[in-house]
């Protein structure tokens, strides 16, 4: 019941807060505007728009599961997808550390040593920080932004960082206690430690592996998005689009807000208009966008969490 309770918990907060945003949100804008957009919708993009963001999820399980079978756990491609998928459900909590809640469900479920399940979310974490970065970086040789170039900087020296923290147990074991006197740190994040598990997720051919799984649901993903901007009529190029959705993504995982609710669309919102949209087209873009994306992968994590809940969740 625990479980149950504060997966209801945090869900329950996080979608009032956001419902209530967004109604302001949309209040800001021009409200008639926004709904004549969303009107013009095709019905063929959005289902087209949905499922590519469903199959970005499935690229993305398969990544857990290569993991998986790096540290000699095996899992059938069903089970792992279910598990991955449930994960989803907390990924609005902030820095979508509510994924690590997966470890629950991969100990009841194989039996995965908690030391390396929760390696594996760490370095699944550090992947999509990786792809982000590297997306932005080629978006930046045809696009220049201070905004996001900024961004990737800070993102590079953080992945940098954290690599050779991973690969230096000891200056790992160092950095982190200091990290968990900080309240906050210590209260929401699950205890790290630089296990066998970090060494091994960590090398050459699986972090290359790793990278790839990462480019390729995180392109999909963005092409997921560039069929949202279609949708209504804003063609601004696929790596143009790819650039802003990830310098937002990237601003609002930074601020540590649940599911980065008003970071994320301001940032949004500001490099549209830069491009000359209006106001209330860049809205409209960015609220589709949203519910295209992190809304619906929520969505996903609930099914596939009551799926999971009912399999690690005794009576």
């Amino acid at each position: 019941m625990a479980l149950i309770d504060l997966i209801k918990k945090r869900f329950l907060w996080v979608v009032i807060g956001a419902i209530l945003f967004y109604i302001l949100f949309i209040l800001v804008s021009d409200v008639e505007k926004i709904f004549e957009s969303f009107l013009q919708i095709k019905v063929e993009f959005l289902i087209l728009i949905f499922a590519l963001g469903f199959v970005s999820h499935l690229v993305k399980s398969l990544r857990q599961k290569d993991l998986l079978n790096t540290l000699g756990e095996k899992i059938s491609y069903l089970q792992n997808m279910s598990i991955y998928m449930a994960g989803l459900s907390l990924i609005t909590t902030p820095g979508g550390i509510g994924t690590f809640i997966k470890s629950i469900y991969l100990k009841e479920r194989i039996n995965v040593p908690t030391e390396k399940s929760i390696a594996i979310i760490f370095i699944e974490r550090y992947h999509d920080l990786l792809a982000g970065t590297s997306i932005i970086l080629v978006s930046l040789l045809l696009y220049s932004s201070t905004i996001s170039l900024s961004l990737m900087i800070f993102s590079a020296i953080i992945l940098g960082g954290t690599y050779l923290l991973l690969k230096s147990q000891r200056i790992f074991t160092s950095f982190y206690s200091r990290l968990l006197k900080i309240k906050f740190i210590s209260k929401n994040f699950p205890k790290v430690e630089p296990t066998k598990s970090f060494s091994t997720l960590t090398s050459s051919k699986s972090m290359t592996k790793g990278w790839l799984f990462s480019i390729l649901g995180w392109s999909i993903d963005s092409l997921a998005v560039y069929l949202v901007f279609l949708s209504l009529n804003v063609d601004l190029g696929f790596l143009l689009t790819s650039q802003i959705y990830f310098t937002s993504l990237g601003y609002g995982v930074l601020s540590f807000l649940p599911a980065g609710i008003g970071v994320n669309e301001g940032v949004a919102d500001f490099l549209l208009i830069r491009q000359g949209l209006d106001f209330s087209v860049a809205s409209s873009l960015v609220i589709l966008t949203r519910l295209s994306t992190l809304w619906f992968a929520t969505a996903i994590g609930v099914i596939f969490t009551r799926m999971e809940l009912k399999q690690t969740v005794k009576p």
